[in-house]
């Protein structure tokens, strides 16, 4: 493993802590009492069950950090696998600086511009 590839993981651990603190922090807080309920069933489940329970239970207000949540254990399963860094539909390497301006990114160049122009062609 690289030396950069390692400070990348070590980043995802850490921003992937931070997401799970502080959706539990929020939903503590919450005025919902289902809100409140599911913050309690959260610290009782596996951590990768959190994003389904999540997505089953909670309203367009969390949507964000549940994305986000999910991109960043996604980016985990890549580095358990051992395919972090490569792209998700041409397999080549994603280049270091788009990995630097978001470490979940799942595409190069190349293939995110085609994605986003199919994306804008369905609309």
């Amino acid at each position: 493993m690289s030396i950069l590839t390692h400070d990348f993981e070590q980043q995802v651990s850490q921003a992937l802590a931070d997401a799970r603190r502080q959706l539990l922090a929020k939903l503590q807080q919450a005025s919902q009492v289902h809100e409140r309920r599911l913050h309690a069933k959260l610290t009782n489940e596996p951590e990768s069950d959190w994003v389904a329970l999540l997505s089953e239970h909670l309203g367009p207000e969390y949507k964000d950090l549940i994305i986000r949540l999910e991109r960043l254990e996604a980016t985990q399963c890549q580095f358990d696998l051992g395919l972090f860094g490569f792209c998700s539909d041409c397999e080549e390497p994603i280049e270091p600086h788009r990995l630097e301006q978001d470490v979940t990114t799942q595409r190069c160049a190349r293939c995110d511009s085609i994605s986003r122009a199919q994306l804008n062609g369905h609309k």
